[in-house]
């Protein structure tokens, strides 16, 4: 009889509610590797139960493994599994190009060095449109609402049917204090009945607190399109805000099997531990 896949059989405890030990097996599983993107994928599996310091554990293993043939692949996986300090640990050991200063300017803000991230973006070279949303929610966080909303107006202008462009459009709007431009251009946006249209619908809705009708929405890209990261992640939210913890972990697993150690599927996870 063939082995079975050790990570099978981990996915089917987490499925069945089995976690008794689950993080210690999970940490020998990891430490069998030599591959770091196989640690990797441990540490993602970690994401789905309780922390219990396992993953630092892991996280300190990924950041001893990094060289610069891997580094930065490493360093953006830390960062999307919500650890941007040893993500910028990682950074540290690498030559610096506008790779390495645009994932340190990532790491920063989402540790609310909004201040540094800034200083951090003004060394990249050759900014991307993903800079440029960056740098929206940048601005909004120091406070600079008015230059975040001309900084997200004009990629709005530039990309009018880009899914994050129009989110940070929204959440400048509703940063800035203006909540009713916000709503009235995603009610007027779902005139479309497009997957992005109503998941935008549903996260200036849940943003503003209408967790139903966010819900809603978020159902409705879903369904228009099953892999809809951005809506499956509303979606998961309203679920843990309206407690129903055990579905939206359902939902947090969905983005995981779609997009292993997407941010959204560990966003989910927090209002679960929250509730």
């Amino acid at each position: 009889m063939a082995e079975e896949d050790p990570f099978l059989m981990i996915s089917n405890d987490i499925a069945s509610g089995n976690t008794a030990a689950i993080s210690a097996k999970i940490l020998d599983l990891a430490q069998s590797f030599d591959d770091p993107f196989e640690v990797i994928k441990c540490m993602s599996m970690l994401k789905l139960v309780p922390q219990d310091g396992t993953e630092s554990t892991i996280a300190n293993r990924l950041v001893q493994m990094a060289d610069q043939s891997n580094g930065l692949e490493i360093a953006s996986a830390l960062r999307n599994l919500d650890c941007p300090t040893f993500a910028l640990d990682v950074l540290k050991k690498l030559n610096q190009n506008d790779q390495v200063c645009r994932l340190r300017c990532q790491c920063l803000y989402d540790m609310e060095e909004y201040e540094s991230a800034l200083a951090e973006y003004q060394k990249i070279s050759k900014q991307c449109i993903n800079d440029r949303i960056l740098l929206s929610k940048i601005q909004s966080a120091v406070g600079e609402h008015r230059m975040s909303m001309d900084t997200s107006t004009e990629l709005l202008k530039e990309f009018p049917d880009d899914y994050d462009v129009r989110i940070a459009y929204v959440t400048s709007l509703m940063m800035g204090g203006r909540d009713k431009e916000a709503a009235k251009y995603a009610r007027e946006s779902v005139k479309d009945k497009s997957a992005d249209s109503n998941a935008v619908a549903a996260y200036v809705l849940r943003v503003s607190g209408n967790i139903k009708a966010a819900g809603g929405y978020a159902s409705r890209a879903v369904q228009l399109d099953p892999n809809h990261i951005g809506a499956m992640e509303s979606l998961g939210i309203c679920l843990a805000l309206k407690g129903e913890i055990q579905k939206a972990k359902i939902v947090a697993g969905a983005i995981n099997e779609i997009s292993p150690g997407d941010k959204a599927a560990i966003n989910v996870l927090s209002y679960c531990e929250g509730q």
